[in-house]
């Protein structure tokens, strides 16, 4: 009707606070690999070398980490937007880098704990 004013969902109207705290969390998800492998991490920086061996075999589950956290930044930019924002992603997008995103994330998670429990052993 003419004289009604449109009303936004609660969840829409908090779409800079959602943003704001799931970019605080991709973050943390990116730091806290090197927080919790730091052991594994410095092992692997202090004898660092240009071989294809040692980079594939070190730094991969650190890499695939970050790549993971990464591809949830452009799901961070796009929450809350319309379809009319240049920055909006349609569902299926962000549904496949949120896969993408999760699934790097994790691999390179478990890497990191198999290359960590290798290095314990020597």
């Amino acid at each position: 009707m003419p004289g009604e004013v449109a009303v936004r969902p609660r969840a829409a109207a908090n779409g800079g606070l959602r943003r704001l705290g799931a970019a605080a969390t991709v973050a943390l998800v990116a730091a806290a690999p090197y927080a919790i492998f730091r052991d594994t991490v410095q092992d692997v920086a202090t004898d660092f070398r240009w071989d294809f061996a040692y980079l594939v075999s070190g730094w991969t589950p650190f890499f695939l980490m970050m790549v993971g956290a990464l591809w949830f930044i452009p799901v961070v930019v796009s929450m809350g937007r319309t379809g009319y924002s240049r920055l909006y992603l349609r569902p299926v997008t962000r549904h496949a880098c949120e896969a993408w995103g999760l699934v790097s994330y994790l691999l390179g998670f478990l890497l990191a704990i198999q290359a960590s429990q290798l290095a314990g052993m020597f």
